[in-house]
């Protein structure tokens, strides 16, 4: 049911929303005509990762066509993936608490079940975009992160190296993962005295050692990337976050009919399974649920603003996790088949409001609407000037130099304005140097000198 339901839901209306901006740099980078000049254009269009998407989206291109749906069919796979994935770490997480083999297994097809038609699980498949990668990635360290734990193992302890590395080359927002784990490895150490005579604290020992050696190499780049992505730059303005956006995060992303059921039910899988013994995993859970999000808020107020629902995928599966498990224990088949029948249909509502307004800008008809507005010799450009890879998707090849990067010093005579990632008053700045309009459309405005 969660394969069938989740793989729908993920390959459907692949093409029907316009490319968006973040988009457009994907494309641009994997669209190169070699792998090498993919990864020469890889930090410039996207420096919060390492080319490892866009040379796989570069040989899906080659084999599949550049069209929307086909550059996005790459992320739903990999949202598909993760529906098995999240099976498997949920046996990992019970593996050793009080539930039996085949309560976990229940618990687990449950997990997947809610991950597979939740919305903030879906959409992210329908954008030609890193981030179902580096989900796959993550949930994959994860179980192989647990699994070294309980049984340690050389072939496991690589596989957490390799996989931590891939998804922090995904996308350095996932090194808000290792982090978390580190913080549960201090508290694994520190229960057994710090010294490593019990086995689970040596195999932490290991883990701990082969986490601080991976993210030695990797934060300067980290570090560099979150300056790049700060106000002002490619990655467009951000606001600094409330103090309660940590947990708005959950409502916001599962609806605000759904959350209050999948909510209850969370809290009853924490209250029963730690009565039943599972209090490891629980703690856990609730630790990759908080951590990334409490993070996030620091970083955001310390380096630059980074709180953004995408960079946090993961921390929504140990929410799905626990409401599952709160499923599990409610008593009676006929409760539990309730209980399961309103958390999916109330999540397949959200769904369907969500799909029944408009999220895409409409840049191909502004293209359009600019293009006609242009003179013999004249250019059109566009603010935020990272969307001119949308520009560039969406003209003919033999009419791209006609589509220009925003110069302030060197004016186009067409301007396309992009609501989005603008900062408070920028958009008035534009139409005192702009003031004829020439269309209005969603999400978009194209302006004339």
């Amino acid at each position: 049911m969660a394969f069938a339901a989740g793989g729908a839901l993920r390959f459907t209306n692949l093409g029907s929303l316009e490319m968006s901006p973040d988009e457009g740099a994907s494309w641009a980078a994997a669209s190169a005509p070699t792998a090498a000049e993919v990864i020469a254009r890889q930090p410039s269009l996207n420096p919060g990762e390492l080319p490892v998407h866009d040379l796989l989206l570069h040989a899906w291109i080659a084999l599949f066509g550049s069209s929307l749906a086909a550059m996005r069919a790459l992320s739903a796979a990999f949202g598909v993936a993760s529906i098995l994935l999240v099976y498997l770490v949920v046996c990992e997480l019970f593996e050793e608490s009080a539930l039996t083999r085949d309560d976990t297994k229940v618990v687990a097809g449950l997990s997947a079940l809610l991950f597979a038609v939740n919305l903030v699980t879906i959409k992210y498949s329908h954008e030609a975009r890193m981030y179902p990668l580096m989900l796959a990635a993550i949930l994959a360290q994860v179980a192989m992160f647990l699994r070294a734990l309980r049984v340690g193992g050389l072939a496991n302890y690589a596989a957490v190296v390799v996989l931590t590395a891939l998804a922090i080359a995904s996308n350095f927002a996932a090194l808000l993962i290792p982090a978390t784990e580190g913080l549960w490895l201090i508290y694994i150490i520190a229960r057994a005295g710090w010294i490593p005579e019990d086995g689970k604290a040596r195999r932490a020992w290991v883990i701990a050692i082969a986490l601080v050696a991976a993210g030695l190499i990797l934060v300067p780049k980290l570090f560099s990337s979150l300056h790049a992505a700060s106000a002002g730059s490619l990655g467009g303005w951000r606001k600094l976050p409330a103090w309660y956006e940590p947990f708005a995060l959950f409502n916001k992303a599962t609806g605000s009919f759904a959350f209050p059921i999948l909510a209850a039910l969370a809290i009853w899988g924490v209250i029963r399974g730690w009565r039943r013994g599972a209090r490891d995993s629980i703690a856990f859970a609730i630790l990759w649920m908080c951590a990334p999000p409490l993070m996030m808020v620091a970083a955001s107020y310390t380096i630059a603003p980074v709180f953004v629902e995408r960079y946090a995928l993961s921390c929504f599966v140990p929410f799905f996790i626990l409401a599952a498990l709160g499923i599990f224990e409610l008593p009676g088949d006929l409760v539990r088949a309730g209980a399961l029948a309103l958390a999916v249909a109330f999540s397949l509502g959200h769904i369907v409001s969500y799909d029944r307004k408009p999220h895409d800008a409409q840049y191909r008809e502004a293209i359009a609407a600019a293009d006609s507005a242009l003179k013999p010799g004249e250019v059109m450009t566009v603010v935020p000037s990272y969307a001119i890879q949308v520009l560039r998707y969406y003209l003919p090849p033999d009419q791209v130099d006609r589509a220009v990067r925003y110069d302030p010093s060197a004016p186009a005579a067409v301007l396309i304005v992009g609501d989005q990632n603008l900062a408070p008053g920028a958009a008035q700045s534009y139409r005192s140097e702009y003031p004829q309009v020439v269309a209005r459309l969603r999400g978009v405005t194209v302006m004339r000198k």
